[in-house]
This record gives C-alpha cells, structure tokens and sequence, in this order.
C-alpha cells in the first residue's frame, strides 16, 4: 500500500491531538533575512565558457515553536528564497553540447547543448511541520530528505560558491555535488531517532520527488522520480582524551524511475559518505557520492576533500574536488583557496582564487579567477507570544 505524506500528517495529527491540550510556554517566532552576493572578478575563461560577473540570492527564513508541558516540541519552517544564478544552469541542471541522451536520475546533468536562458527566480523552499519528543523527531511537509540533512563533508570559507555543492556557479561548469539531495524539496514525511552516544539515524518517504527548487530541479530533469526512500545515520561526537571533534554521515537513497527508454533501471540507487574532524587549531574533512544515475552504465561519481584553519579572526581554507558523469560524458574538477571574515556585526566577506575545469564530449570549459562572496544577514522579526 502507497503511503501519502497528507495520510502520515493526519496519522500524526490524530496521535498529539490528546498532547496538545497540555499547558504549554509561549509560542516563538523567529524569521531570518540573508543576501549574498558572489562577484566573479578578473576571471579567465576558455572558449565557450560564459562567465557571470554578478550573481545573489536572498533568504527569508521563518521559524516557530512551541513546548508543550509534557516536553513535546512542536515547530515549523516556511523558507523562501529568490536567486540569480548562471541562466544556463537553473537547479544544478546543465547541458554542455556533447553526447545526446537523457539527464542522470541524480546528477541531472546532459550532454546535449542547452537553449536555456533563465533568469531571477523565486521558489518556496521548506514548509513543514515538525514535532519533536523523547522518541524522535518527525517532519511532515515539503522538506529535504533525511541522506542531505545528515551531510557532513568538508570545510569551506565560502558558502554559496564553493566548488562542490555550490548554489551560485559564476562559471556554470561546477558539477561536483556530494551533499545526496536526491528529492529535493518536496513533500515528504521524515524520522529521526534521538542522538545516542552521538549517533542519530534517520529515514524519510516521498512519493512524488517534483520539486522545483532552485538548486534541485528534479520537474525538469529527463526521469520522474516516485516512492523515494532515504536512509541517513550521523555521528556527532567530542573525544574527551585527545579533544578532537568528529562529524561523519553515511546515507543510501532508492527511487523509482518513470523514463521511456531501454538503458533505463527500473529504480535510482544512490551512496554517499562525508566526514569532518575539528582539531584545536585546523579542521580537515572530505565527502564522496556515487550513483546508477539511473541508467545501466551511466554512474555519477563525486569527491572533496578540503582543511581550514583561522589566523586572526580569519578562515581560511583549501578545496580541492572531482566529478564524472559517465551518461552525459562529462569529467570535471576543481581547486579553491579561499578567506573569510566578519566585517561588522551581520556582514562577513569572504574572496578566493578558483580554477576549474571541465572536460565533455562538445568541447574544453574552463574557468579561473578571484571570486568574491559578500553576506549580509540579520534578525527580520522576533516573537514570543501565548
């Protein structure tokens, strides 16, 4: 039998209606505002590589929660987001004018040359409700999946344009993505157990993977993805003898394929593993994904491993990553030394040296040059009410 997300939340809502009739503290709201914007200054590209010297994205991020007497917490999320990327590449999704075919079922990059031209857009990010206890934590709602919320990898100074998940490409030729959002945000019901000597596990469903968002277009992409399941664990632990700090993630994801085509699996199957360990002076980590792709013989395959330290009040790290994508016939990489630092109170700039390539069966692609990433964040609204 098909489980909905909208029967798992009436499930819920009918076991915590006898909770929520309990005394409880005020309700708080808090909502977040961010801008980024990302620079790509003195940058030199290879023919046919189109560079971006201006791209931003904007957040408005709200949060409430409410404990009840019994210790129940209930929460939810509405996140929305506005962004300019590379008007060639909305949603990760990319075309580079090589071997024609469909898009992997998890990478969602082509070979065959792309007539998109995107500009600003707007999207709904998250809106769930979430309800946490002393037997875990359950979301209901559109929401990542569980393989991308438990992601650990490496350290980085930059935030949106990093080489390896990045939400802003100046350069529109990033395809290293190790953070397993197989789903994207779509609506999806989610579990997390409580953390035990560190470690938490975690599991989400989704029936329908048709999210638009703006980094994981799963609507656009070539397969349709359904009856999606994540399974996550991750560890989060301090050795009390040595000091040191320890993040991992591990993570599977399965989701059924509908693409007319006989290369085509009947199922999506993804791995992923990411680690990171803090130190009292440095912090070194690395992250690794492969996938089917969802077509026999068309594996995805990324990696990044990167360290970082600070020297007055200053992050400074360095990256280096891989990516293949055996179905579109593309082999990508890229290194990055990058500085950040707080400038005032809510305002943090960060700049580094980039030089990335990638390599398909239409031609070279290439891009090196300074890239400069300014964050303004802040406090939007605060509430504390009954």
């Amino acid at each position: 039998m098909r489980i909905t997300v909208l029967g798992g939340a009436m499930l819920a809502g009918a076991a915590l209606s006898p909770l929520a009739m309990a005394q409880s503290a005020p309700i708080e709201f808090e909502s977040d505002l961010e801008a980024v914007t990302v620079i790509a200054a003195f940058h030199d590209t290879r023919a046919g590589t189109d560079s971006e010297d201006v791209l931003y994205e904007v957040t408005l991020d709200n949060r409430f929660e409410k404990v009840l007497q019994n210790g129940l917490q209930i929460g939810g999320r509405l996140t929305l987001r506005g962004q300019r990327d590379h008007p060639a590449r909305p949603g990760f999704l990319g075309r580079f004018g090589g071997a024609p075919g469909p898009s992997g079922a998890y990478s969602g990059l082509s070979g065959e040359g792309s007539t998109r031209d995107t500009g600003a857009r707007g999207q709904l990010e998250a809106a769930y409700l979430e309800f946490d206890g002393g037997y875990g934590e359950l979301r209901i709602g559109r929401d990542r999946g569980a393989a991308a919320r438990f992601f650990e990898g490496a350290p980085s100074a930059l935030t949106h344009a990093s080489i390896s998940n990045a939400y802003l490409d100046p350069d529109g030729i990033k395809i290293i993505r190790t953070n397993h959002d197989l789903t994207g945000p779509s609506a999806k019901i989610s579990y997390a157990t409580p953390r035990i000597l560190g470690l938490r596990a975690g599991a989400s469903f989704t029936p329908d993977a048709e999210a638009a968002g703006l980094d994981r277009n799963v609507r656009d992409m070539s397969a349709d993805l359904s009856d999606a399941v994540e399974l996550a664990l991750n560890l989060s632990r301090r050795l009390r003898d040595s000091g040191v700090r320890i993040d991992a993630g591990l993570a599977w994801s399965s989701a059924g394929i509908d693409f007319a085509g006989s290369s085509a699996r009947d199922r999506v199957g993804t791995w992923s593993a990411g680690a990171n360990l803090e130190f009292d002076s440095f912090e070194v980590g690395g992250s690794w994904i492969k996938s089917d792709n969802g077509f026999a013989g068309a594996d995805y395959t990324a990696w990044e491993i990167g360290v970082a330290t600070e020297l007055a009040d200053t992050e400074i790290s360095l990256n280096y990553g891989e990516a293949e994508d055996d179905l579109a016939g593309l082999l990508g990489d890229g290194i990055s030394l990058a500085a950040r630092r707080d400038i005032a109170n809510g305002l943090e700039l960060a700049v580094a040296y980039q030089d990335e390539a990638l390599s398909s069966a239409g031609g070279d692609f290439g891009g090196r040059g300074v890239v400069v990433e300014i964050t303004l964040k802040g406090d939007f609204l605060r509430i504390n009410s009954n």
